[in-house]
């Protein structure tokens, strides 16, 4: 017998989406904030998201290197109530809440991940391309319902990848389905997040319950998984810590270096991850100013 297809209704946590507006979906670079003028009198942003052309083909590859027992790339502090990793088949799911249970903690999953994904026949999978840049021109609204029409567009009985499909379900359903909260962020890989996305994440985390269990990951578990644990954890300590100490711990956490650090000139990735120290550096600054992200939204932050 065929299952189900298991789908829940689009929607993003209630607490994530006050004061936040539709982000600009335009290929290319563009002012991220406010701009400002300098004593030359000529206007210019202070700093840029650039968004890169979107990447073909796109097609549906099985993530089957993360559907194991063992989380990948899984790292905790118990400091913090934080932990993170790459994507994680079903199975997994239990085993990632262990550390949650085990101090009586509510958990919930931030799924940073833009690119379309979700399971087919209970195994991970996402609509890949190179860079992971297929939808990098799309807003966070656009590319959720792009991710919900690919899943419904799927027959079951079809073949999709050498697999007959016999279920599909979306990430948000198989964690809320166990019993936990989920948060999805859509952040393209290598670049840092939308300002937009920066409020959504900050209206979560002011959201959190008292006793709570924060779970960070992207596809791999690396470069924004490791993004956004340095980021909760300035939220937590910028005003004690520097910023060289959070973004070391957790560099050291995940094994994975170069929040701050830059490629070459010529490398194809430098304009982004430049972009992204720059943006983490005065992140810092935002969490030291108001701790716990209390007060102020990131986008009020950078008008003033």
């Amino acid at each position: 017998m065929k299952k189900a297809i298991l789908l829940v209704p689009f929607v993003v946590a209630a607490c994530a989406q006050k004061n936040i507006q539709s982000e600009s979906n335009v290929a290319g670079p563009f002012p991220s904030h406010a701009e400002s003028t300098d004593k030359s009198g000529i206007t210019k942003p202070a700093f840029f998201l650039t968004i890169p052309q979107p990447t073909t083909p796109v097609e549906v590859v099985f993530d089957t290197s993360y559907d194991t027992a063992r989380i990948v790339n899984y790292r905790q502090s118990e400091k913090l109530h934080m932990s993170g990793s790459a994507t994680f088949g079903l199975k997994a799911i239990k085993t990632l809440a262990k550390p949650a249970k085990k101090v009586k903690a509510a958990l919930t999953v931030f799924d940073l991940r833009q690119e379309s994904h979700g399971y087919i026949n209970d195994k991970p999978m996402t609509w890949s391309s190179p860079n992971d840049w297929g939808l990098a021109d799309l807003n966070h609204d656009e590319a959720i319902q792009r991710e919900r029409r690919l899943l419904l567009d799927t027959p079951l009985g079809s073949n999709v990848a050498g697999k007959n499909v016999q279920s599909l379900e979306t990430e948000e359903s198989a964690v809320q389905s166990r019993g936990y909260e989920y948060i999805r962020l859509t952040v393209t890989s290598h670049l840092r997040p939308s300002d937009t996305e920066v409020d959504r994440f900050l209206e979560a985390v002011k959201a959190l319950p008292e006793k709570n269990w924060v779970h960070f990951h992207g596809r791999e578990g690396k470069d924004r998984t490791t993004l956004f644990m340095a980021m909760y954890d300035m939220l937590r300590n910028a005003k004690a810590d520097s910023l060289e100490d959070i973004v070391k711990r957790n560099e050291d956490l995940s094994h994975d270096g170069g929040l701050l650090d830059l490629p070459a000139h010529d490398n194809a990735l430098y304009v982004y991850q430049k972009e992204r120290a720059e943006f983490l550096r005065e992140f810092y600054n935002f969490a030291k100013a108001h701790p716990d992200g209390k007060d102020m939204l990131w986008t009020e932050w950078i008008k003033k």
